[in-house]
């Protein structure tokens, strides 16, 4: 009986040995090997965006307002009207080569630029890009492609009453 309970023994001993104590991996991750190169490589291009995405929409939704930017200025600027930052919008809408440039740079720019508005009795005389909330420096690049043509922008008088205003756009 002594015999029988070492060779039980030393039966399990080997099948304990033989299995090694692998662990089988989850299907998901044995799919996930299998794949190609090229499918596997599309798979953390699709997961890298997914993640650039989320990075852009937290950096988006904690942007400091207009509101937030203007309050800096102990109230010698104001938040300037929805037809102003329309107005604003549209200009940069003209250029789309500002937000290429930054683009190119890299692909997933996003940010929020403030802009800064001196309107005086006959229209503006002055817009620029005064603070930009950026993903990646790239955004940069279209601020200074921003204040560049914005030397040309031009709003109308009674769009405002003369003084300093901030309004925002938002690139994504």
């Amino acid at each position: 009986m002594q015999t029988s309970r070492i060779t039980t023994l030393a039966l399990v001993v080997l099948l304990a040995a033989a299995c090694g104590g692998e662990k089988v991996q989850p299907e998901s991750e044995n799919t996930a090997a299998m794949l190609s190169p090229e499918a596997r490589q599309a798979k953390e291009v699709e997961e890298y965006q997914k993640r650039q995405a989320a990075f852009a929409d937290s950096v988006l939704g904690n942007a400091a307002t207009a509101a937030d930017v203007a309050k800096s200025y102990k109230g010698n600027v104001q938040v300037g009207s929805v037809a102003m930052r329309d107005s604003i919008a549209k200009f940069v809408g003209g250029v789309p080569e500002c937000f290429k440039g930054a683009r190119d740079t890299d692909p997933y720019v996003a940010g929020t630029a403030t802009f800064y508005v001196h309107m005086s009795v006959v229209g503006s005389d002055v817009i620029r890009v005064q603070n930009g909330e950026w993903t990646s420096q790239a955004g940069q690049i279209a601020e200074k492609c921003l204040n560049e043509k914005a030397t040309t922008w031009k709003l109308p008088m009674g769009l405002a009453k003369p003084g300093q205003y901030l309004v925002q756009v938002q690139f994504k």
